[in-house]
């Protein structure tokens, strides 16, 4: 009996060996790196933030402080001093994050700083202006609830009515774009 719980022991430690992975490392205004890893399972991939030895979940929306998104990373890039990532959670939808900071937070304690969104489309550009960032998202052969041409997500706006649905993009004028594709 012994032996076999050491062969099963053994055998398996190659699996959590690999099992916790650095996906994207991008650097911070302040110049300070911040990390997405990945933790893969069997059933997926569960993405962490790793900040100043910090690590926490990834999806900064998640007000039970679970992580338990699942899935298949869709992508992740470093932009503007800031991280873009997303991951297909359930098809055909993806959940992504843009972190553009690590602040104190409201209880004093360290937190990434930034928005989620989730949409069927990944984003194609992000916009960022003096006051606020914009991930901007076509709407595919209108995909999501309304027949609008474009999705925005504001930082401006309070969760749960960041998203607002345009045909017509705003001017772009105090804006820094950065196209993802």
């Amino acid at each position: 009996m012994r032996m076999i719980i050491f062969i099963i022991c053994f055998y398996t430690l190659p699996c959590f060996a690999d099992s916790i992975k650095e996906v994207k490392s991008c650097t911070s205004e302040q110049g300070e790196e911040i990390q997405l890893l990945s933790l893969k399972t069997i059933d997926g991939d569960t993405l962490y933030l790793k900040f100043r030895n910090i690590i926490t979940g990834a999806f900064i929306d998640n007000p039970s402080g679970s992580h338990d998104f699942v899935g298949d990373i869709a992508f992740s890039k470093c932009i503007n001093n800031s991280i873009i990532f997303a991951l297909e959670y359930g098809s055909p939808y993806i959940k992504g994050c843009l972190i553009n900071g690590w602040g104190n937070g409201d209880k004093g304690k360290n937190e990434p700083e930034g928005f989620c969104f989730a949409e069927r489309d990944k984003p194609e550009s992000i916009w960022f202006g003096k006051d606020n960032i914009l991930v901007v998202i076509k709407n595919k052969e209108n995909n999501g609830v309304k027949d609008t041409k474009y999705i925005i997500y504001d930082s401006n706006k309070p969760d749960g009515e960041r998203s607002s649905h345009i045909d017509k993009l705003p001017s772009n004028t105090g804006y820094k774009i950065f196209n993802l594709k």
